[in-house]
């Protein structure tokens, strides 16, 4: 999957006006794309869908 996709995917999600429903749909996504790419950035992802990541995904997110 390129960026043009992931960033279609954010414009739909962020298009949920629950946000609680927003957020759970925004970390599925971002687990399930973290899988197609490792170099995936979920912070950025769930940023773009309006929402918030939660501690536990951006720690699965940092590199050193």
């Amino acid at each position: 999957m390129t960026r043009k996709h992931f960033q279609m995917i954010a414009d739909v999600v962020k298009n949920i006006d629950d946000r609680d429903t927003r957020h759970s749909v925004a970390m599925d996504f971002a687990m399930r794309l973290k899988g197609e790419n490792p170099r995936f950035n979920i912070s950025r992802f769930v940023a773009a869908c309006n929402s918030y990541a939660t501690v536990e995904a951006v720690m699965a997110d940092v590199r050193f």
